[in-house]
């Protein structure tokens, strides 16, 4: 799945309280492909929202005793501030008994694929390339467990993260740790005001934030790049993940995969016109090397910490950044507010936001599946949920929880609450099982070689296209 109406998105989640209203997305049972309209059946009256409960996680029979579950995570340090609140309190310590929880960070998909190859995966995974693991079979199929859970039930969660835990009608995935809304631009009003703009008027269109780009971005006497305004490929602009919308094809409008017939379509005239603008942002900075540089200073970092070192001026995140901009640097939280995705100037008018998140997976030979189970369980209650909303700003898929959420104390985050009434088209995740292969082929290959004049736009796009089709067949799909 992935372009939806508005009408579709608003009618699944029925949380229409001012100020504090969510929506999901989807048809029931099964993910629909990219390019698939939504077989949405007839609305109906959605059942009232009850306050958010903890219920505990259920009690599997554990195994053995004193052994340790291994649940491998990509989320850096900030998801290890999680676990270490979690785990103090009684609830975590009454659930795990004698026995431990490791939490690795930072896992990459080589560590991944090198242990499920060796016969040793983790037991269970989060914030990794879910569909390319499912389609690959080397998942545990959890519908049983879900079936059996007195916490884990299909009605509470909104529906396009529920739907993303399946694969071909087959559940291998529970919502946890990051869900909700997806689009919007951070930006620092400090930084806005100093440039001589007017931080109540935002850009709108990519055009605009050029704009606003070029009077942001500062060189030093040395011709070093010292502040920036928008980086148009950081954050929600890096790449194309199966589990997430993909920025482009949501603001350019169009959709880039058709899972029913087999189908990519990449080599168009919007993602060379992206390509293109994109450009624009790079060559006003002095081009690659010069914002590598920028980048390579510690704490100047994407994802967050050149925005908090108030080099860069804005960023494209999801709702998740005013809490963890909190959490990062507080003082700078003051200064933040939040607007919409840039659009084309032809599709000027036009507000685009997107739902997606993150599950948690269980390996297939994981040792302890039964266990690990009570770990995706325990996330979702709501002692866990506010101790991940209070550490690291993420809230959970749950429409209940989310309904409560005040978002006022961050500034920034009433955007994303406002933005689901007021979004006119809405995205999700593609589902698509080769996502690694065209994210690596897409952020780090090709878009730079365009950037860098190695290759016109239009040979890009041709060239991504050509690609994609071709690991389609080699990985059997096609």
């Amino acid at each position: 799945m992935n372009k939806l109406n508005r009408r579709e998105f608003l009618r699944i989640s029925a949380l229409a309280a001012a100020g504090a209203a969510l929506a999901g997305c989807g048809p029931k049972a099964t993910p629909v492909p990219a390019t698939e309209e939504p077989k949405a059946p007839e609305p109906t009256q959605a059942p009232p929202i009850e306050e958010p409960k903890a219920p505990e996680p259920t009690q599997a029979p554990p195994s053995e005793e004193g052994f340790t579950i291994q649940y491998w995570v990509g989320w850096g340090a900030n998801y290890g501030e999680i676990w270490d609140e979690l785990k103090k309190t009684d609830e975590f310590k009454e659930l795990i008994g004698p026995n431990d929880l490791e939490v690795r960070g930072s896992m990459g998909e080589d560590a991944f694929l090198t242990a499920i190859a060796g016969g040793t995966p983790p037991d269970g995974a989060s914030n990794i390339s879910y569909v390319d693991y499912m389609a690959r079979g080397v998942l545990l199929p959890m519908g049983d467990m879900v079936a059996t859970s007195s916490l884990i039930k299909e009605e509470d969660f909104i529906e396009i993260n529920w739907d993303m835990g399946f694969y071909e009608g087959v559940q291998y995935g529970v919502p946890a740790n990051e869900c909700f809304v997806q689009f919007g631009v951070n930006y620092n009003i400090r930084l806005i005001e100093e440039a001589g703009l007017d931080p109540e008027n935002p850009p709108v269109t990519w055009d605009d934030w050029l704009v606003w780009h070029e009077a942001l971005t500062e060189f030093d006497g040395a011709g070093n790049l010292v502040q920036i305004g928008l980086d148009p490929t950081d954050a929600m602009g890096e790449g194309i993940w199966g589990y997430l919308p993909w920025m482009v094809s949501s603001s350019w409008g169009f959709e880039w995969f058709d899972a029913e017939a087999g189908k990519f379509d990449f080599d168009n005239e919007h993602v060379i016109d992206s390509f293109k603008t994109f450009k624009e942002f790079i060559d006003m900075m002095g081009g690659m090397d010069n914002l590598g540089a920028l980048r390579s200073v510690e704490g100047q970092g994407t994802w967050g910490g050149s925005y908090n070192a108030e080099v860069q001026a804005a960023i494209i995140e999801g709702y998740w950044h005013p809490g963890e901009t909190k959490q990062e640097k507080p003082e700078i939280l003051e200064y933040n507010r939040a607007t919409w995705l840039p659009v084309p100037e032809s599709r000027r008018g036009v507000k685009v936001q997107g739902a997606g998140g993150h599950l948690v997976c269980i390996l297939k030979e994981a040792q302890h599946p039964n266990e690990m189970f009570q770990i995706a369980e325990f996330l979702n209650t709501k002692m866990a949920c506010d101790v991940i909303f209070a550490t690291a700003g993420w809230l959970p898929a749950l429409k209940s929880y989310i309904e409560q959420v005040d978002p006022s104390p961050l500034p920034g985050l009433d955007f994303y609450f406002r933005s689901v009434d007021e979004a006119t088209e809405w995205y999700g995740p593609s589902n698509c099982p080769i996502g690694s292969f065209i994210d690596s082929n897409y952020s780090w290959d090709l878009r730079e070689k365009v950037f860098r004049d190695e290759m016109t736009a239009e040979e890009a796009a041709a060239e991504l296209q050509k690609r994609v089709e071709q690991e389609w067949i080699d990985a059997g799909f096609g």
